[in-house]
């Protein structure tokens, strides 16, 4: 099982840096370089960790195609393959809908993942033919982007919920050999035995639950929580943790790892017999030192 660790989530520069070197160290496999909406331009922290990295391979994304053009997203990832070797890897996804919102970029499902499908169809091409060792992944948390992503080198899904994992894995059918299955979720390994006690899990669960398509959410018995959730969120324009009540303890579990190092290794072994082969700890596990030190501890012990 591949270990990563995602960061630049509204970090000082050298903050980042300093986490990233503690990664690298460690021996995690690799540092994924966020680029939501108004956190730092994540090709340039990119470029900046591989100045001080030396083992670890190099993510970037999610990057949403929403906000770059296919072109420059190949020319960026170009110039760093360029510039510092293959050791980068690309996960693209349409990006959390609020969050695009409050840059103005407002999108329906349909042409969110038309957009984000014909942009990884450009960009592997791209890629390939300039002759880039560079996986392009997808993020996928809906049924349809979950089916495309059989497109791209693999996946990273926005699960932790072993039942949902089973159904998303379902949703694709047939996988290839050289598939990249992997998991994305927001994360807090340590003391963390009641999700409702750690306001920062909290919320980056209910970012993620928000997101969730509509016909996801009935499968498993919960749209009532999460519309209730959505109609909150538009008042407010922010997710507080009045929205992470909303949707409650049993349900926000279902959206994040929130455990002890023991708990996480038991959990690594049943998605290791699923097929998955990747696991990229989501914030807000990268957001303190502290943080990506547990993770290297954890990692040790494995």
């Amino acid at each position: 099982m591949k270990w990563g660790v995602a960061l630049n989530v509204r970090d000082e520069v050298s903050e980042t840096l300093r986490k990233a070197e503690v990664a690298d160290r460690g021996a995690i496999d690799q540092i994924w370089v966020t680029d939501f909406p108004t956190v730092r331009y994540a090709p340039a922290i990119a470029a900046a960790i591989a100045e001080r990295t030396q083992k670890c391979r190099i993510g970037v994304g999610l990057i949403s195609p929403l906000l770059y053009s296919s072109t420059q997203i190949s020319q960026f990832m170009s110039t760093l393959i360029d510039t510092y070797g293959d050791r980068f890897d690309l996960l693209i996804g349409p990006g959390d809908r609020s969050a695009l919102a409050r840059v103005g970029v407002s999108h329906s499902i349909k042409q969110m993942v038309e957009y984000t499908t014909s942009a990884l169809d450009t960009i592997k091409s791209d890629l390939s033919k300039a002759g880039y060792e560079c996986s392009v992944l997808l993020g996928a948390q809906g049924p349809v982007m979950i089916k495309k992503s059989l497109k791209a080198d693999g996946v990273l899904l926005n699960f932790s919920d072993i039942e949902m994992l089973h159904w998303a894995l379902n949703q694709m059918g047939k996988i290839p050999t050289d598939f990249g299955l992997g998991v994305f979720p927001p994360t807090y390994i340590g003391n963390c035995q009641d999700i409702m006690d750690n306001q920062s899990i909290a919320l980056s669960a209910a970012m993620v639950a928000l997101g969730l398509n509509s016909k996801v959410s009935e499968t498993f018995g919960f749209r009532d929580k999460i519309d209730t959730a959505r109609s909150l969120l538009k008042g407010k324009k922010r997710i507080d943790v009045d929205i992470a009540n909303s949707i409650g303890r049993d349900v926000l579990k279902r959206f994040a790892l929130c455990m002890a190092n023991d708990q996480l290794q038991e959990y690594l072994k049943v998605i290791e017999g699923m097929g998955i082969s990747s696991i990229v700890f989501g914030p807000p596990q990268g957001i303190r030192e502290k943080g990506v030190e547990l993770l290297v501890k954890a990692k040790q012990q494995t």
